[in-house]
């Protein structure tokens, strides 16, 4: 995900875009991935106006890692920032902490959400 001119930009990691027919093949992992990452971003420009700061151009990658054993699932998700280099060092850490605090798709995946399944 790459917050450029404006614009939310999410793309997978063979370079497919949102919305055009290559994103087509998106798995639903990278889906998910990808929820993760435009939220986290979404929070960041949140923090960041509400402190009268702007960023052109940041960029937020989740890589998620399977379970090697049981169910098939996701065990972790590391989600790598990289923010302007006119930030300074303590305001990035401080703005990541407090965007994480505020991602609702991270805080779901954190603390767990039953699911319930049926057929109508």
């Amino acid at each position: 995900m790459k917050w450029f001119e404006g614009k939310y930009h999410v793309q997978d990691g063979r370079q497919a875009i949102w919305g055009t027919e290559a994103s087509q093949a998106w798995t639903p992992v990278e889906l998910l991935e990808s929820s993760l990452a435009l939220c986290v971003a979404k929070s960041l420009n949140i923090r960041m106006d509400q402190d009268g700061v702007s960023a052109d151009d940041f960029t937020v990658v989740v890589h998620s890692n399977k379970s090697a054993s049981g169910v098939p699932r996701l065990e972790s998700f590391n989600v790598e920032v990289q923010l302007p280099a006119y930030l300074h060092p303590e305001y990035k850490d401080k703005l990541l902490r407090q965007a994480s605090q505020i991602c609702t798709i991270g805080n779901t995946l954190k603390r767990g959400a039953e699911i319930g399944y049926e057929t109508i």
